[in-house]
Formats: C-alpha cells, structure tokens, sequence
C-alpha cells in the first residue's frame, strides 16, 4: 500500500457518567455510533462564500496558526498539493470554484464537482495515490466538524460532540521535518562559531555567560535553548528560539560587537535602560533605545564613544576579578 491518510473516531471515556445512555452503552463496545450508520460530509462553507478546501494558503485557520514555521510549512504544502491536484483533475480547485458546489452535480459532469463523502465508525482510509481520495482526505482536515488531531480534541480545541480526528502521518512528519533541520542548521552554524562569538550570541539570548564561561558551558546552554519551543521568559519571551539565534548568528560583526558591548554595559550598570526604553549614563540620556545606541557606536563618527566603552568595561571586569 502506497500513502494513505486516515479519519478515525473519536473514542470517548463515559465511565465517570451518571446512568447509561447510548452513547456510554456503545462506548462499552468500543463503538461511538450505532453499527452500519454513517456521517455525510460536503466542504465547509464559509460565511464569505469561500469553501474551506484545505487547499487555500490565505485561508483564515492558516492565518491562526501560532508558530511560523508549522505555518511557513503548511502554506507550502498546500500550494504544492493544490498545484499537482489541479493538474491531474483537470478543475479549478480554488475556493471559490463551482468544483465545491454539489447542488451542480446532479445536472453537470459528476467529475467536475466534489462527491459526498460518507465516514463510518472505523479507520476510514483514503489512498493518497489516487487523486480523487487525496483530494477528499485534503478538504475533510480542514472541516471545522473533524478535529486535526486527537490531542486537538483533547486539548479542548475543538466541540466536545466531534466524532471524528485526523491522523495524518504526512503532514506531522513534514512539519516535525521542518522544526529539526531549522534545528539542526542552527546547531551547524554554533558548531563553526569561533568562542568569542559563541559567548556573544549566548549574551544576547539573555544567557548568563561571561568571558571566562568554557566553550563547553556556552555551547550547551545555547543548544538547550534551541531545542525548546520558545523562550520561557527574559526580553524574547515567547519567540522561537532558533529564529532569534539565527538573527544574532547572521549579523554582521562590527554590529553584533556593538550590541554585545551595550549589552556588558547594562549589566554593569555603566548604562542604565529607563522603562521607556531610553538608555541613559548617569542622569544623561545617551539614546532612546538599545536599538538606537547600537547605531550611534557602529557609525565611524562615534569611534571615540565606542573606545571609551571598551576601555570602562574592561575596568569593570578588572575590577570585578
């Protein structure tokens, strides 16, 4: 058998119910409809006038999910898939398309319009070789009546009175694929980091890393970041780890010294940071932002700033030793 995707059931806990009703009598038979009886399903239709094809990349369900690279992945696959399915079916499969309307089945070619699909109380098995099964696999994920995962369910996102989750193998595995190689690049790029631009990523992570901090020490604590979901807390609470490494690993040198100097700076207090954001050296305000203090010691007519920084900081070192 080649790819398949699978619809499943939901089987439901009724043991903590008070009485027996039918849905907790078939439960006990590891039934959740009564036998033979099946559940219609056409494509959502939204209040837009748009179906909900699973194959629309500027779909609004699209748009909500949270993390960027679960999203970047997705709105690839679908637009690859979208792609190939048009050109083996021969239709229009946008969301706007008559393909979705069933009513114009009965009076036009049947090919040219969706089917009904019937789910059953059982793996329903859709052969994604096929472009018709693939198709209908593709639109009943996206239907707000079948959960999109079991733990979906579970985890409250979908009505408690859903029958039906996917289990989708392709798709988990292409996400999960996406997450470990962003990984795994990023591990890659802190491998070939020299120690010194180690210890200045790992300070703008908000890592507690100083000069004397072993290669040893750096590395694992900024692999441990990478392979969280997101920051736990500090200046990039909830942003993606890998992403916000990325964006240090990748900047030019001159500007990741500045940041990092303004960085040590902060941390003894030769700068203090307002909460407004604006930098200040006793009571004058140097700049309005870190952002801004950054630029001011990278221009070349600031070289006497930027030398005078280096010079307190290595006295607050010395001095702290």
């Amino acid at each position: 058998m080649g790819r398949i995707g699978i619809i499943s059931p939901i089987k439901k806990d009724f043991s903590g119910s008070l009485g027996q009703t039918t849905e907790s009598s078939l439960a006990a038979k590891g039934l959740s409809r009564i036998p033979g009886t099946k559940v219609s399903k056409l494509p959502y239709k939204e209040l837009s006038g748009k179906y909900r094809t699973g194959l629309d990349p500027n779909a609004a369900y699209i748009n909500r999910i949270q993390d960027k690279a679960e999203r970047e992945a997705e709105i690839e696959r679908i637009t690859k898939l979208k792609a190939k399915l048009e050109d083996a079916l021969g239709v229009d499969l946008g969301p706007r398309s008559d393909y979705w309307n069933y009513a114009k089945a009965n009076r036009d070619n049947e090919e040219q319009h969706v089917k009904l699909i019937q789910l059953m109380d059982k793996d329903n098995i859709f052969l994604l070789d096929d472009p018709h099964q693939e198709l209908a696999f593709t639109w009943l994920k996206a239907h707000p009546s079948i959960a999109s995962s079991l733990e979906a369910w579970e985890r409250g996102e979908f009505p408690s009175d859903t029958v039906f989750y996917v289990v989708d193998k392709d798709m988990e595995n292409n996400v999960l694929y996406k997450r470990k190689k962003k990984i795994n690049d990023a591990i890659v790029k802190l491998t070939s980091m020299t120690i010194d631009k180690k210890r200045k990523v790992a300070r703008q992570l908000g890592l507690p890393v100083v000069d004397s901090t072993t290669e040893e020490t750096v590395y694992n604590l900024i692999d441990n970041e990478l392979k969280q979901t997101e920051f736990k807390s500090g200046k990039h609470q909830g942003l993606n780890p890998v992403e916000v490494f990325t964006r240090f690993a990748d900047m030019k040198d001159n500007i990741l010294a500045a940041k990092d100097l303004v960085k040590q700076a902060l941390l003894f207090n030769i700068y203090r940071e307002k909460p407004s954001g604006a930098i200040t050296r006793g009571e004058a305000e140097v700049a309005k932002s870190e952002d801004e203090l950054v630029k001011l010691l990278v221009d070349e007519d600031n070289q006497d700033m930027l030398i005078e920084l280096e010079n307190d900081i290595k006295s607050k070192k010395l001095l702290a030793v």
